[in-house]
């Protein structure tokens, strides 16, 4: 009887024993489901709220495409920002472009967009060719092609006859014709002003970036403070790799050789030269002189700027010595811009685009365009020179090429009056 009740005892004491264990077993199977689902849910909220900070981000960037003026603070967006979330945007200068920034956060995550906007024309306003109205016909030589719309002075277009070659093509152009105004087309008020603020901002007068640690690699990213290299004397950019928000300044000059990575930097100097065979993409100010060399190739949205800085004494004669020239199997994809700051014109070539050399884009000059290359894109001119055989033909394209067709539409450039804003490029 006593050896019964200890074998219930111990079948009780084992049942217990199961009971306990399966419990805690249940226990731990229902407190990992609920630590899966809850991690589950953490994981859909955080993904939620990073797609709603992509989507809160590039709503801020299309409100930025909308603004006309600068937003120099960072400012919040009321209309998009909400309780848990807010987004703020900041406006300024890069270059000839405008450099949006957007930035979204929910809660403890956040998410920025940066890019450069420039003024985008649809193909069907794009003219291929804009002449200003200086009572001079526009006269063809060679084989000139010009194709899709041009705006030519009252006096039209004609063939005509330099050095022992008359005008060889088919037609004189092909598109269509309209009659330009006494003035090239205008920029966004105080365009000149900022770029003359940007080119004098001390702010690039110091040095916080060294040549020597660019010789390795540096990438300096457009949410960050921007990094210099400035110098009184020239400054010559070899066996170099920079990459983002960096300003290269020099009083003198910048040289950049072949073996220079450069890619969205911008550099600015009286003189730039660009040496034979340079590839990358990058942004170039001068007040004297900027040369390309030949075979280079530069990506867009590349820009090549010269602005005269108005000096006490300076004679019209001098406007000659500033120029931007583009030599031979050079292919540009991006904006030439040659902006004067005396009233009037003369006799010497401030855009020179020698022959085999491509621009994919804009060129803008006030002044004289030589022309013996190929524009894809649009040309906005004072007036076109030929040298040639020891003369002066003004008013005359010996054998350059214009076109507009199948220009594509996502082109950005030059902040043209009117015209609505595009995103030229997203930055990092």
């Amino acid at each position: 009887m006593k050896q019964l009740k200890r074998a219930n005892a111990r079948l009780y004491s084992g049942a217990l024993q199961f009971a306990v264990l399966t419990g805690l077993v249940v226990a731990l199977l229902l407190t990992a489901l609920i630590t899966l689902q809850n991690t589950h849910t953490f994981f859909i909220n955080q993904s939620e709220a990073s797609v709603e900070n992509i989507t809160l981000s590039n709503s801020g960037i299309s409100f930025l495409l909308t603004q006309t003026k600068n937003i120099t603070d960072t400012i919040q967006l009321p209309q998009l920002s909400g309780k848990n979330h807010k987004v703020q945007v900041h406006l300024s200068k890069w270059g000839i472009f405008e450099k949006a920034s957007s930035k979204a956060s929910h809660r403890k995550k956040n998410f920025m967009r940066v890019a450069l906007l420039g003024t985008q024309i649809t193909r069907q306003k794009r003219p291929a060719l804009y002449l200003e109205d200086n009572l001079k016909p526009l006269i063809v030589v060679g084989h000139t092609i010009l194709q899709g719309t041009i705006f030519l002075p009252g006096q039209g277009i004609k063939p005509g006859y330099i050095a022992g070659e008359s005008f060889n093509g088919v037609q004189l152009f092909q598109g269509n014709s309209k009659t330009s105004a006494k003035e090239l087309p205008d920029f966004r008020k105080n365009y000149r002003q900022d770029l003359t603020r940007m080119m004098n901002d001390v702010r690039y007068n110091q040095t916080n970036l060294s040549i020597e640690t660019a010789r390795t690699k540096i990438v300096n990213s457009f949410s960050l403070p921007t990094k210099t290299i400035y110098s009184k004397g020239e400054i010559a950019l070899a066996n170099t790799y920079m990459v983002g928000n960096i300003v290269i300044k020099s009083e003198t000059s910048i040289i950049v050789k072949k073996n220079t990575v450069l890619k969205d930097v911008i550099l600015m100097a009286p003189t730039i030269a660009i040496e034979d065979e340079v590839t990358g993409n990058f942004q170039a100010f001068s007040d004297h002189r900027i040369t390309v060399g030949k075979n280079c190739t530069l990506a867009y949205p590349s820009a090549l700027v010269l602005m005269e800085v108005p000096q006490k004494g300076r004679q019209l004669s001098d406007l000659g010595d500033h120029s931007i020239l583009v030599d031979s199997g050079s292919t540009i994809a991006g904006t030439i811009c040659y902006l004067k700051s005396a009233v009037g014109n003369d006799f010497k070539t401030q855009v020179y685009l020698n022959s085999d050399a491509v621009i994919k884009g804009e060129v803008f000059c006030e002044g004289n365009f030589e022309m013996r290359g190929k524009v894809h894109g649009s040309v906005f001119t004072e007036q076109f020179i030929v040298n040639e055989a020891g003369s002066v033909f003004i008013n005359h394209i010996y054998g350059g090429e214009i076109t507009a067709l199948d220009f594509t539409d996502s082109f950005c450039g030059l902040p043209f009056k009117d015209n609505p804003k595009g995103i030229a490029k997203w930055l990092y």
